[in-house]
């Protein structure tokens, strides 16, 4: 049975992730400064609050691990993502792991890279673009990835990094755009938004998990990989699909943020490199994955009632 670890389990793709690996016989290693109780069923939790990496080696060698999935990123979203004490925090951690990995002889790191990153390059390239939080989160994703790279190309380590999107879907609790929009939409509130014109692009959870997880079996080393539908569109777009499925009757106000961000230009992408080069194909379309989210959080709901 093969063996993988798991960083940043506790996460919304995290959680998703291990729940998928055992489903298909791996045998799991959550990494995680604490452990929630509705992680789920994993093979070894390993708190790493407080321990130095050393300390780590001693507690997971002994074992031979096929994949590092490297998921661990604190300041996500809230104003952590501009608290650059934290995001640098998550470049040191990253690049900590892969030295780990290389200590561990697992032969494949599985990077979480972001859209965010193009984004803040993005930010280089233009004039008039008014800085954010964002930026700050963009910035350690994007160290984050160069230097994990480079410490996995000279510790011999096959690094992939994952370029993920915007990811949705059952079970998520953060602060992210899709989760608290279906939350007030169907409470009838008015949700607030930018005009929408930028390029976006979104992918259920599972499409997600399912991706991630052909790449890192069939993916090739030091080759980035798109993770998203692989059609994106004006937001605007993605946003009235979302209100006419939770609740057609509330009025969503596009153009009520002003929008003084970059433009990610999607050309830039290989957009259909997952589904060419493992042969995995999203599963659930935009439409159906807002409808099974906005029933799980009617469900949660009923039940709290």
């Amino acid at each position: 049975m093969s063996k993988v670890i798991v960083a940043g389990a506790n996460g919304f793709i995290g959680r998703n992730l291990t729940e998928s690996l055992r489903a298909r016989g791996r045998q799991v290693t959550a990494l995680g400064n604490s452990f929630a109780e509705d992680l789920g069923q994993v093979d070894k939790r390993v708190r790493v609050k407080d321990k130095s990496m050393d300390e780590l080696f001693l507690e997971l060698r002994g074992a031979e691990y096929s994949c590092f999935y490297d998921l661990a990123w604190s300041g996500t979203s809230g104003s952590s993502r501009a608290d650059y004490n934290v995001q640098l925090d998550n470049v040191r951690t990253t690049c900590d792991y892969v030295k780990l990995a290389a200590a561990l002889k697992c032969p494949r790191f599985i990077y979480a890279s972001s859209v965010n990153e193009t984004e803040t390059y993005e930010y280089f390239q233009g004039d008039d673009i008014e800085p954010t939080g964002g930026y700050v989160y963009g910035a350690g994703k994007l160290a984050a990835r160069i230097m994990g790279e480079t410490a996995a190309r000279m510790n011999g380590i096959g690094f992939i990094p994952v370029i993920i999107t915007n990811v949705y879907g059952v079970g998520e609790k953060s602060a992210r755009m899709i989760n608290t929009s279906i939350r007030k939409l169907l409470q009838g509130e008015r949700c607030s938004f930018t005009a929408g014109f930028q390029t976006y692009d979104f992918i259920y959870v599972t499409d997600a998990i399912n991706s991630i997880i052909a790449v890192a079996e069939k993916g090739r080393a030091f080759n980035s990989y798109y993770i998203g539908s692989g059609e994106p569109k004006p937001l605007r777009e993605f946003l009235t699909e979302m209100r006419d499925v939770v609740n057609p009757d509330v009025e969503i106000g596009l153009g009520d943020v002003p929008f003084k961000g970059a433009d990610i230009s999607y050309s830039q992408f290989d957009l259909k490199k997952v589904e060419r080069e493992t042969g995995y194909k999203n599963q659930v379309s935009f439409r159906e994955g807002i409808r099974r989210t906005a029933d799980h959080i009617r469900r949660e709901a009923d039940d709290r009632a």
